[in-house]
């Protein structure tokens, strides 16, 4: 199958940038070995949430985190839930948690078959009006008898679009690239910091062809997720690649625009597309995850961590931070105890916290109730009682993290 394109970059095109990939491998596994094991799954729930967030963001869903946020207490048949933009963020959210359980081997990554599922996976159970496709003005798009144009999940598109001035494939040679794609992106055919360029490269790549009619950025971004996992990242996860797109989206779409170039002269690589451009982006990438790893490393240091976590206990003993319904409800100060007991320690028993302290059950009873109450805890009877992150205490404890 002849694909005249360059499938990714070699580490030697990029002089200095290889020490750059070094240092981001160290600083992933620095950040994943610095987490504590009582929070860990608490903090890949959050930091799914800020993924969520931001991947859609690059959309232009404006829901705001705190909305999403309302959404975890809140009753699933409410009218918040059945928001378009609420959905398209919890679809978002549930999809990220199948594939970090589902264990996706490198052989899988970049399969058709697997990339058609997050497609369906995203839509599955959206109602009939929210497939509708937009055009370019934002208006419902419609086929040649007026009839509007729908999302079909998992399926590869039946029309041409126009992409901003990128115009992608025509349908009939889809199939053709994505089998190229499994080709030249399986994971586990590449060695060493090449294997950052191929992610740089599929990323870009996968949005160039553009597969679907709809919804080829976030599920371009739900593979370069799980791609990166599949790399040997075991940080990803505390961490993500959507947060430092959308906080520039703008230099996003520049880097992306100047991989879409078409080959500049003889000098500029080999294909259709320009290796500069190429280089661009993967420069980009490479910079973009550098950038989230350190702000993620700095943000959960564990002393710095701890510090924010007595700042929040100490200002709700004295009510100057609302609690989860809004209200200047006050929380003890023994509370800060038992949560960085539980930080420390992991799960404990009731009867084990009690002794720690030196204070019977019923004595610490009302403020770990309290605790469960708002979301600070996981405390179901007869088991172990667990630290949670509720909430309103991300605002404090990770400050800046939206």
């Amino acid at each position: 199958m002849m694909i005249s394109m360059t499938p990714f970059l070699e580490s030697n095109d990029l002089g200095e940038y290889q020490d750059k990939i070094i240092e981001l491998i160290k600083a992933d596994a620095e950040l994943n070995q610095s987490i504590p094991d009582s929070l860990r799954s608490s903090l890949e729930w959050l930091l799914r949430l800020v993924n969520s967030y931001y991947s859609n963001k690059i959309e232009g869903n404006p829901t705001h985190p705190k909305d999403l946020l309302k959404t975890q207490s809140v009753d699933a048949d409410s009218n918040m839930n059945n928001s378009k933009d609420i959905q398209e963020l919890l679809s978002h959210l549930e999809v990220q948690m199948k594939l970090s359980r589902s264990n996706v081997s490198p052989e899988q990554v970049v399969c058709q078959e697997f990339i058609k599922n997050i497609h369906q996976e995203f839509y599955a159970g959206f109602p009939e009006e929210a497939l509708i496709v937009k055009n370019q003005r934002g208006a419902p798009a419609e086929d040649e008898t007026g009839k509007p144009i729908l999302i079909v999940p998992g399926s590869y598109r039946d029309k041409m679009v126009l992409v901003g001035k990128h115009e992608p494939p025509m349908p009939e040679e889809i199939s053709r690239y994505m089998r190229w794609i499994e080709q030249m992106y399986n994971p586990t055919r590449i060695f060493g910091t090449n294997r950052l360029c191929a992610a740089a490269a599929l990323h870009h790549r996968l949005a160039w062809v553009h597969p679907f009619i709809d919804g080829n950025g976030r599920t371009t971004r739900l593979v370069t997720d799980t791609y990166m996992r599949c790399l040997g990242y075991d940080g990803y996860g505390l961490w993500s690649l959507a947060r430092g797109f959308a906080r520039d989206t703008d230099a996003y779409y520049k880097a992306l625009a100047q991989a879409d170039m078409p080959r500049q002269g003889e000098s500029d690589g080999k294909g259709i597309l320009s290796k500069r451009g190429l280089i661009y982006f993967t420069k980009y990438f490479i910079d973009t995850a550098l950038d989230q790893v350190r702000f993620f490393n700095d943000l959960l240091e564990p002393t710095a961590l701890k510090t924010r976590m007595d700042i929040y206990f100490e200002f709700r003993s004295k009510g100057a931070i609302a609690d989860i319904n809004g209200k200047k409800t006050l929380l003890k100060i023994e509370a800060r105890d038992i949560y960085k007991l539980l930080v420390d320690r992991g799960p404990l028993f009731r009867s084990q916290i009690s002794s720690h302290f030196g204070k019977s059950e019923q004595t610490l009873r009302p403020v770990i109730n309290q605790m469960r109450d708002e979301g600070l805890l996981k405390a179901d009877p007869k088991q172990p009682v667990e630290p949670k992150l509720s909430p309103n205490i991300v605002e404090t404890v990770f400050p800046g993290i939206w």
